[in-house]
């Protein structure tokens, strides 16, 4: 994914992904979900924090939701 001026994000579209209202369970969300319904909605540096974090390894809460990779 690019930003407005086409640089590259971090790239976590090959990851399985999933989120939590609770921490406690988790749903999967496929990615192109989550580009549609959040991504895009988000201004470049959040945008960018995002795919930073969650390409870590780490859970990143955004508005209801935690988001991460989905751990094996």
């Amino acid at each position: 994914m690019k930003d407005k001026y086409n640089i590259e994000m971090e790239d976590i579209s090959t990851f399985s992904l999933e989120r939590s209202k609770d921490f406690l369970f988790w749903e999967d969300i496929f990615y192109q979900d989550l580009l549609e319904q959040v991504l895009k909605n988000l201004d470049d540096d959040k945008a960018h924090r995002f795919c930073r974090v969650v390409r870590t390894g780490s859970p990143f809460q955004l508005n209801d939701f935690f988001y991460r990779i989905k751990s094996s």
